[in-house]
């Protein structure tokens, strides 16, 4: 997961190393081929788990929603003619959209919608991965996968942050976060420190001290500091 080398923050060693990066080099995009769908490897899988997700849906739609138990008319034709607003029943007042007020109308549409289109996903993948097969090239979903447990890293430093705002603050742990993702991204220069440094600090008093965001009531950092100074850290930082 991670794509540069082991320096401490802002080191003098970090200083003389290049910025590494896994991105490929920008190339000319065309602007029809700018929304251009293509397929890649492990389609096929995420392809099975939206259509069983899918699957899963309808099957439980007749009990979530109580068709299973719902009592149909005999002419159900005129029944749905009436519940659109078509015909009258009885000399009740005609009122177009009745139906749209049924609590399972918009899961039936949903599902109406879903299971057809990733069927045909399904189907278009299958198609690809056959084809990839044809020509020997990789199918495998472990790229996919490798991609995004990486991403998950970043949410655990997210995590963190939340779980170390009630133990040192809203300041201290902008501060480290802030300056922690700058190194983790490559920039390790002592310019790029102070820069983070700078703009964690300009993060806080936007969203602390001018807009007052609401944080933790009791701080463990602040709770060690004199009653005055406490105070004034719980309000503004």
């Amino acid at each position: 997961l991670f794509m540069f080398s082991e320096h401490t923050p802002f080191s003098c060693e970090a200083e003389a190393s290049d910025f590494k990066s896994e991105c490929p080099p920008d190339k000319k995009v065309k602007k029809e081929d700018l929304f251009k769908f293509k397929r890649g490897r492990g389609d096929l899988h995420v392809s099975v788990v939206t259509f069983g997700l899918a699957a899963f849906f309808l099957a439980f739609f007749w009990t979530e929603t109580g068709w299973n138990t719902r009592k149909l008319p005999d002419e159900f034709g005129l029944y749905l003619a009436h519940q659109f607003g078509l015909v009258d029943l009885e000399g009740r007042g005609m009122r177009f959209g009745r139906i749209l007020k049924q609590s399972w109308f918009a899961p039936m549409l949903c599902v109406l919608i879903l299971v057809p289109t990733t069927i045909w996903n399904l189907r278009a993948s299958w198609q690809v991965h056959r084809w990839r097969k044809r020509f020997l090239q990789p199918t495998g979903i472990g790229y996919e996968l490798e991609k995004y447990a990486a991403a998950l890293e970043f949410v655990g430093y997210f995590i963190g942050y939340t779980v170390l705002v009630p133990i040192l603050g809203y300041l201290v742990s902008t501060l480290a976060l802030g300056s922690y993702l700058t190194w983790r991204l490559g920039y390790r220069t002592r310019r790029w420190g102070c820069i983070s440094l700078l703009s964690s600090f300009a993060i806080v008093l936007l969203f602390r001290t001018f807009l007052q965001i609401k944080t933790p009531g009791n701080i463990w950092l602040y709770d060690q500091l004199p009653g005055t100074l406490r105070s004034y850290m719980l309000t503004y930082f």
